[in-house]
Protein backbone atom coordinates (compact mmCIF):
# COMPACT_ATOMS: atom_id res chain seq x y z
CA UNK A 1 0.00 0.00 0.00
CA UNK A 2 1.55 3.22 -0.91
CA UNK A 3 2.07 5.95 1.83
CA UNK A 4 -0.04 8.51 2.77
CA UNK A 5 2.55 11.19 2.61
CA UNK A 6 4.66 9.84 -0.18
CA UNK A 7 3.32 10.31 -3.65
CA UNK A 8 5.00 7.78 -6.90
CA UNK A 9 6.95 9.57 -9.31
CA UNK A 10 4.92 9.57 -13.22
CA UNK A 11 6.95 6.99 -15.44
CA UNK A 12 6.81 5.91 -18.51
CA UNK A 13 5.41 2.28 -17.38
CA UNK A 14 2.26 1.56 -18.93
CA UNK A 15 2.43 -1.57 -20.12
CA UNK A 16 0.55 -2.87 -24.09
CA UNK A 17 -2.81 -4.97 -22.96
CA UNK A 18 -1.86 -8.52 -22.84
CA UNK A 19 1.71 -8.09 -23.72
CA UNK A 20 3.52 -6.64 -20.71
CA UNK A 21 5.44 -4.26 -22.99
CA UNK A 22 6.22 -0.41 -22.17
CA UNK A 23 4.21 1.95 -24.11
CA UNK A 24 4.86 5.26 -25.41
CA UNK A 25 3.00 8.18 -23.56
CA UNK A 26 2.59 11.47 -25.25
CA UNK A 27 4.88 14.24 -24.16
CA UNK A 28 3.58 16.56 -21.94
CA UNK A 29 5.21 19.17 -18.76
CA UNK A 30 3.93 18.31 -15.62
CA UNK A 31 4.99 19.78 -12.25
CA UNK A 32 3.58 17.53 -9.52
CA UNK A 33 5.02 18.80 -5.99
CA UNK A 34 4.15 18.12 -2.65
CA UNK A 35 5.79 20.55 -0.87
CA UNK A 36 3.57 23.83 -0.36
CA UNK A 37 5.40 27.20 -0.32
CA UNK A 38 5.60 28.88 3.45
CA UNK A 39 2.94 30.46 4.82
CA UNK A 40 2.48 34.34 5.04
CA UNK A 41 3.03 35.79 8.44
CA UNK A 42 -0.45 37.85 10.16
CA UNK A 43 -3.67 37.69 8.94
CA UNK A 44 -2.96 36.34 5.49
CA UNK A 45 -0.86 33.39 6.94
CA UNK A 46 -4.50 32.67 8.44
CA UNK A 47 -6.11 32.78 5.42
CA UNK A 48 -3.12 30.42 3.73
CA UNK A 49 -3.22 27.87 6.11
CA UNK A 50 -6.92 27.68 5.14
CA UNK A 51 -7.13 27.89 1.70
CA UNK A 52 -3.32 26.45 0.89
CA UNK A 53 -0.40 28.20 0.56
CA UNK A 54 0.49 29.26 -2.94
CA UNK A 55 -2.91 29.25 -3.84
CA UNK A 56 -3.78 31.40 -7.21
CA UNK A 57 -5.80 34.28 -8.02
CA UNK A 58 -8.19 31.79 -10.69
CA UNK A 59 -8.32 29.09 -7.29
CA UNK A 60 -9.00 32.23 -4.93
CA UNK A 61 -11.68 33.71 -7.23
CA UNK A 62 -13.36 30.03 -7.63
CA UNK A 63 -13.36 29.82 -3.98
CA UNK A 64 -15.30 32.84 -3.50
CA UNK A 65 -17.20 33.61 -6.13
CA UNK A 66 -18.32 29.87 -7.20
CA UNK A 67 -18.75 28.94 -3.43
CA UNK A 68 -20.59 32.23 -2.65
CA UNK A 69 -22.74 31.33 -5.56
CA UNK A 70 -23.04 27.85 -4.24
CA UNK A 71 -24.41 28.91 -0.53
CA UNK A 72 -26.81 31.51 -2.21
CA UNK A 73 -27.87 29.03 -3.67
CA UNK A 74 -28.45 26.69 -0.35
CA UNK A 75 -30.11 29.19 1.35
CA UNK A 76 -32.12 29.89 -1.63
CA UNK A 77 -33.77 25.70 -1.50
CA UNK A 78 -34.06 26.50 2.32
CA UNK A 79 -36.24 29.64 1.92
CA UNK A 80 -37.77 28.14 -0.76
CA UNK A 81 -38.95 25.44 1.59
CA UNK A 82 -39.55 26.93 4.98
CA UNK A 83 -38.87 30.79 4.31
CA UNK A 84 -40.57 32.65 7.79
CA UNK A 85 -41.89 29.43 9.27
CA UNK A 86 -38.69 28.66 10.07
CA UNK A 87 -36.91 30.12 13.57
CA UNK A 88 -33.99 32.26 13.71
CA UNK A 89 -32.21 29.82 15.69
CA UNK A 90 -32.82 27.27 12.61
CA UNK A 91 -31.89 30.53 9.90
CA UNK A 92 -28.45 30.92 11.55
CA UNK A 93 -27.33 27.43 11.52
CA UNK A 94 -28.17 27.05 7.83
CA UNK A 95 -26.46 30.46 7.08
CA UNK A 96 -23.30 29.40 8.35
CA UNK A 97 -23.71 25.79 6.79
CA UNK A 98 -23.96 26.88 3.65
CA UNK A 99 -21.28 29.41 3.79
CA UNK A 100 -19.45 26.76 5.44
CA UNK A 101 -20.06 23.75 2.90
CA UNK A 102 -20.42 26.70 -0.44
CA UNK A 103 -16.77 27.65 0.69
CA UNK A 104 -15.36 24.41 1.50
CA UNK A 105 -16.16 22.09 -1.49
CA UNK A 106 -14.46 24.85 -3.94
CA UNK A 107 -11.88 24.86 -1.54
CA UNK A 108 -10.86 21.57 -0.88
CA UNK A 109 -10.65 20.89 -4.52
CA UNK A 110 -8.09 23.14 -5.65
CA UNK A 111 -4.89 22.21 -6.07
CA UNK A 112 -3.54 24.64 -3.40
CA UNK A 113 -5.61 22.97 -0.70
CA UNK A 114 -4.70 19.36 -2.45
CA UNK A 115 -1.15 19.66 -1.81
CA UNK A 116 -1.27 21.62 1.62
CA UNK A 117 -3.85 19.48 3.15
CA UNK A 118 -1.67 16.40 2.07
CA UNK A 119 2.01 17.40 2.35
CA UNK A 120 4.59 15.40 4.43
CA UNK A 121 3.05 14.73 7.86
CA UNK A 122 -0.36 15.44 7.41
CA UNK A 123 -1.18 11.34 7.68
CA UNK A 124 -4.35 9.47 7.92
CA UNK A 125 -5.25 10.75 11.56
CA UNK A 126 -5.48 14.23 11.14
CA UNK A 127 -7.46 13.60 7.37
CA UNK A 128 -10.22 11.38 9.65
CA UNK A 129 -10.13 14.21 12.80
CA UNK A 130 -11.52 17.21 9.76
CA UNK A 131 -13.79 14.94 8.62
CA UNK A 132 -15.03 13.89 12.17
CA UNK A 133 -14.99 17.63 13.17
CA UNK A 134 -17.91 17.98 10.59
CA UNK A 135 -20.10 15.29 12.56
CA UNK A 136 -21.34 18.42 14.50
CA UNK A 137 -23.08 19.64 11.21
CA UNK A 138 -25.10 16.38 11.42
CA UNK A 139 -25.98 16.52 14.64
CA UNK A 140 -27.07 20.04 15.23
CA UNK A 141 -29.09 18.97 11.32
CA UNK A 142 -30.49 16.26 13.79
CA UNK A 143 -31.33 18.40 16.26
CA UNK A 144 -32.98 21.45 14.53
CA UNK A 145 -34.35 19.74 11.71
CA UNK A 146 -34.99 15.85 11.56
CA UNK A 147 -38.33 14.00 13.09
CA UNK A 148 -35.78 11.69 14.86
CA UNK A 149 -32.55 13.77 15.53
CA UNK A 150 -30.93 10.00 17.20
CA UNK A 151 -31.74 8.08 14.65
CA UNK A 152 -30.61 10.45 11.91
CA UNK A 153 -26.89 11.57 13.90
CA UNK A 154 -26.21 7.70 14.41
CA UNK A 155 -26.82 6.24 10.70
CA UNK A 156 -25.48 9.54 8.94
CA UNK A 157 -22.41 9.82 10.64
CA UNK A 158 -21.87 6.33 10.93
CA UNK A 159 -22.20 6.16 7.14
CA UNK A 160 -19.47 9.48 6.53
CA UNK A 161 -16.91 7.55 9.50
CA UNK A 162 -17.32 4.60 8.25
CA UNK A 163 -16.62 5.67 4.44
CA UNK A 164 -13.46 7.77 5.63
CA UNK A 165 -11.73 5.09 7.11
CA UNK A 166 -12.16 2.89 4.30
CA UNK A 167 -11.01 5.44 1.85
CA UNK A 168 -8.05 6.37 4.03
CA UNK A 169 -6.99 2.62 4.20
CA UNK A 170 -6.67 2.02 0.59
CA UNK A 171 -4.61 1.79 -2.04
CA UNK A 172 -3.82 5.02 -3.39
CA UNK A 173 -4.89 4.38 -6.66
CA UNK A 174 -7.79 2.90 -6.05
CA UNK A 175 -8.94 5.85 -3.65
CA UNK A 176 -10.75 8.30 -6.34
CA UNK A 177 -12.90 5.72 -7.79
CA UNK A 178 -13.90 4.22 -4.29
CA UNK A 179 -14.66 7.67 -3.26
CA UNK A 180 -16.98 8.49 -5.80
CA UNK A 181 -18.66 5.34 -5.25
CA UNK A 182 -19.10 6.15 -1.49
CA UNK A 183 -19.93 9.38 -2.08
CA UNK A 184 -22.78 8.21 -4.58
CA UNK A 185 -23.90 5.36 -1.89
CA UNK A 186 -24.31 7.60 0.74
CA UNK A 187 -25.84 10.47 -1.74
CA UNK A 188 -28.66 7.41 -2.97
CA UNK A 189 -29.23 6.55 1.48
CA UNK A 190 -29.73 9.94 1.94
CA UNK A 191 -32.61 10.07 -0.30
CA UNK A 192 -34.68 7.63 2.58
CA UNK A 193 -37.43 9.37 4.21
CA UNK A 194 -35.12 9.37 7.38
CA UNK A 195 -33.16 11.94 5.76
CA UNK A 196 -36.10 14.12 4.15
CA UNK A 197 -35.72 18.04 5.15
CA UNK A 198 -37.80 20.40 2.98
CA UNK A 199 -34.83 22.87 1.03
CA UNK A 200 -32.05 21.35 2.66
CA UNK A 201 -32.29 17.82 1.17
CA UNK A 202 -28.69 19.56 -0.54
CA UNK A 203 -26.98 18.75 2.61
CA UNK A 204 -25.85 15.13 2.27
CA UNK A 205 -24.58 15.00 -1.02
CA UNK A 206 -22.45 18.87 -0.53
CA UNK A 207 -21.00 16.89 2.45
CA UNK A 208 -19.77 14.06 0.76
CA UNK A 209 -18.26 16.32 -2.05
CA UNK A 210 -16.58 18.61 0.60
CA UNK A 211 -15.36 15.84 2.76
CA UNK A 212 -14.72 12.65 0.76
CA UNK A 213 -14.28 13.80 -2.84
CA UNK A 214 -12.37 17.01 -1.54
CA UNK A 215 -10.54 16.84 1.73
CA UNK A 216 -10.01 13.28 2.24
CA UNK A 217 -9.34 12.19 -1.70
CA UNK A 218 -5.68 12.54 -2.44
CA UNK A 219 -4.99 13.87 -6.12
CA UNK A 220 -1.99 15.48 -7.77
CA UNK A 221 -2.33 19.04 -7.24
CA UNK A 222 -1.60 20.49 -11.14
CA UNK A 223 0.19 23.78 -11.33
CA UNK A 224 -0.62 26.49 -14.11
CA UNK A 225 0.95 25.32 -17.49
CA UNK A 226 0.65 21.90 -16.81
CA UNK A 227 -0.90 19.57 -19.72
Amino acid sequence: MENQDGFEKQSDRGQMAGQGQPREMQPGHLTISWQPPKPREGFLGGWDKFVGPGATGAEENLQVILGGLIAVGGIALFWLAQGAAASIWQWLFVLVLALDIGGGIVTNSTSAAKRWYHRSGQGRSKHFMFVATHLIHIVLMALLFADGPLVYSLVLGGMVIVGTLVLLWTPLYLQRPLAVGLAMSVIMAGQLPLFDIAGLNWFIPALMLKLILGHALKEAPFQPGDR
